[in-house]
């Protein structure tokens, strides 16, 4: 009995010194001038025995970024698995005859996130279509081109900040989805101070003007921004671009890709000397050309979370719910006995700085997703010593491929959660949540990395 006694005791004052040790270095780091007057929110827990290593305001709802992310991706895959497909159908209509097709090709949209997206080259829709066409002999199509689903609102969630919606981060996902819903407007720049000009636009976007007041600057860095909603007729193209470049690379958020794809799709089919008519023809008996069926969700997800990618994580919020996302989240979690009471969520892939979370449900989250998901959900997460967004957060030997965690940034916001393994071999799931820092955004990320060193040499 005394013996058992001494033991627990001895194992009480490790944990407290542990503790203490954790505390003193904590007050060393929350003390620097770039996070003194911050908000934080830090969970760290062991994903084995659920136990607290660290905590610090676990419970303060504070905006995470693209960390939110993690909802969206680990709920998809529970509610959905790993092996959901979209279909995206194409038939003609009418008969083929001599050449000629009297009737229409339709495209029945399923919500594919993914056509000819830059993260799935193998999916190359536009490329399929036109070759089908042209196997089937045909010139002249006496009919149009419809996407079904063409014409339907942009919905906009509303707290999504004006200067990112017409920027290629903030591309709203659609029915009908095409090449990750981005162009690109290429600018030429001469002397520093002197007005960029417009090259090309690529794909175009049809019945949009672009004015453009972009300056060339001796800065090396990109600092071009647009500005217009969905329904816009010219966008705004302000800021700067290095001096001096023959081509340089702005890229927006494509905000009606239907007509995009249709508009290209005409000029490829001229370009194969196939002509269309755009006659108003009934929608008559269907014929079908072809299906294409998209990449794994497993796959969809490995991108979201490794490339932050906004327009898959709205896509994975619309599996989990297309009516009421937040309230559907937050009951989910509540049946996984989480305690989803401070949430409150605006979208599913962290672009709104109107969503705010506790940290401590990211790490339950975490923990619940360790026992429950497959290891598609973890090998999604950025690594350290090996993905970009994690090069300062893991620069430390003791870090560097030892941790996986998502990332999640925005003006005034750093934020990380993921899984960090220790010296002793333990898995932690962690939180780290910091709002309203000044400065420097790479000393924040700095002091996260020297908390992160501490629970890791533990």
């Amino acid at each position: 009995m005394m013996k058992s006694g001494w033991l627990f005791l001895c194992m009480l004052i490790s944990v407290t010194s542990a503790l203490g040790q954790t505390r003193t270095g904590e007050r060393n780091l929350w003390g620097r001038d770039e996070v003194k007057h911050a908000a934080i929110g830090v969970c760290v827990k062991n994903v084995e025995t659920g136990q607290v290593v660290y905590e610090h305001n676990p419970g303060m709802a504070l905006r995470p970024a693209s960390v939110v992310k993690l909802f969206s991706s680990a709920l998809a895959l529970k509610r959905e698995g790993d092996s959901l497909t979209y279909t995206t159908e194409v038939f003609y209509t009418g008969e083929i005859d001599e050449g000629k097709l009297s009737g229409n090709i339709v495209i029945q949209a399923g919500g594919d996130p993914t056509l000819d997206s830059k993260y799935f080259p193998k999916t190359c829709f536009m490329d399929s279509l036109v070759s089908k066409v042209v196997n089937l002999g045909i010139k002249r199509i006496h009919g149009n081109i419809i996407i079904e689903t063409e014409g339907e609102p942009a919905r906009i969630p509303g707290s999504w900040p004006w200067e990112d919606v017409a920027n290629y981060y903030g591309a709203l996902y659609h029915s009908f989805n095409y090449r990750d819903n981005t162009y690109t407007i290429n600018l030429k720049s001469g002397k520093p101070g002197t007005q960029t000009k417009i090259v090309s636009v690529e794909p175009s976007v049809p019945g949009v003007k672009l004015r453009n007041e972009v300056m060339a600057s001796a800065k090396n860095a990109n600092d071009a921004w647009i500005y217009g909603g969905p329904e816009t007729a010219t966008l705004l193209i302000q800021g700067t671009i290095p001096a001096n470049r023959s081509s340089f690379a702005v890229k927006g958020a494509m905000h009606h890709p239907d007509a995009c794809f249709r508009a290209e799709l005409e000029k490829r089919l001229k370009g194969k000397g196939i002509t269309l008519d755009k006659q108003k023809i009934e929608d008559g008996e269907r014929h079908a050309l072809f299906t294409l069926v998209s990449p794994f969700l497993k796959d969809i997800v490995y991108y979201t979370n490794k490339n932050s990618i906004n327009l898959f994580a709205e896509a994975l919020g619309e599996l989990i719910s297309p009516t009421d996302y937040a309230r559907t989240v937050k009951a989910e979690l509540s049946g996984m006995g989480i305690d989803s009471c401070g949430i409150t969520l605006k979208d599913a892939s962290g672009l709104s700085p109107a969503n705010a979370v506790p940290a401590e449900v990211f790490t339950d989250l975490l923990i619940w997703a360790k026992g429950h998901l497959s290891d598609v959900f973890v090998a999604s997460l950025p690594q350290g010593n090996v993905d970009w967004g994690l090069r300062i957060y893991s620069d430390h030997p003791i870090l560097r491929g030892n941790i996986l965690a998502k990332t999640g940034s925005m003006s005034g916001v750093r934020a990380l959660a993921g899984y960090l393994k220790t010296q002793r071999g333990e898995t932690l799931a962690f939180t780290i949540l910091v709002n309203n820092y000044v400065g420097d955004p790479v000393k924040v990320q700095e002091i996260i990395r020297d908390l992160l060193k501490e629970f890791a040499d533990k």
